[in-house]
C-alpha cells in the first residue's frame, strides 16, 4: 500500500468509529506515518501517492480523534521483516511496561526511567553489525486536554 493510502484508510475508519460530526467530533491531527528514519509527525500529501511502504521498512503510525475538544491519540509501529523483530519487542515491552506501572501518585519521570531501562536492554543487528537499541531524545508525550 501506499503511505496515502495507508492515512485514507485509517481516517475512513477514524471518522467511521468516532461518529465524525463537523467540529463537535473527529479527526483530533493529521496521520503520521513515520516510516524509517522519519521519528514523527509526517502525513503524506496527495503528490506522495507512489510512496510504498516496503517489506524492509519500519513504520509508526500516529493517529487521533477528539470529542468536544478533547483529544485521545494511538501510536503503534509495524514491521514485516523479521530482522525487525528485537526492534519491535523493545517498544512492546516498554510501552506495556509503563502502562502496567501508570497510576495515582506514579511520578512520570520514574515510568519515563522504567521505559528507557527496559528499550536501551535491547540490540538488533543489520547487516552483521549489533547496535543498542534506544530511545530518541526529545520526543515525548503532550498534554492531555482540550484541543
Amino acid at each position: 500500500m501506499t503511505l496515502l493510502e495507508i492515512v485514507e484508510l485509517i481516517d475512513k475508519t477514524n471518522r467511521l468509529i468516532v461518529e465524525e460530526k463537523g467540529i463537535e467530533q473527529g479527526i483530533a491531527f493529521p496521520t503520521g506515518v513515520n516510516v524509517n528514519h522519519i521519528a514523527a509527525h509526517y502525513t503524506p500529501n496527495p503528490e506522495d501517492d507512489k510512496v510504498v511502504l516496503g517489506y524492509d521498512d519500519v513504520c509508526s503510525i500516529d493517529f487521533g480523534t477528539h470529542v468536544g475538544g478533547d483529544i485521545i491519540d494511538c501510536a503503534f509501529t509495524i514491521a514485516f521483516n523479521p530482522m525487525h523483530d528485537n526492534l519491535l519487542m523493545a517498544v512492546k515491552e516498554a510501552t506495556n511496561a509503563g502502562v502496567k506501572m501508570a497510576g495515582i501518585d506514579v511520578r512520570l519521570c520514574d515510568i519515563g526511567a522504567h521505559i528507557q531501562e527496559i528499550i536501551t536492554s535491547y540490540e538488533v543487528e543489520y547487516d552483521g553489525k549489533t547496535y543498542p537499541v534506544m530511545p530518541i531524545q526529545n520526543l515525548n508525550g503532550h498534554n492531555i486536554g482540550p484541543y
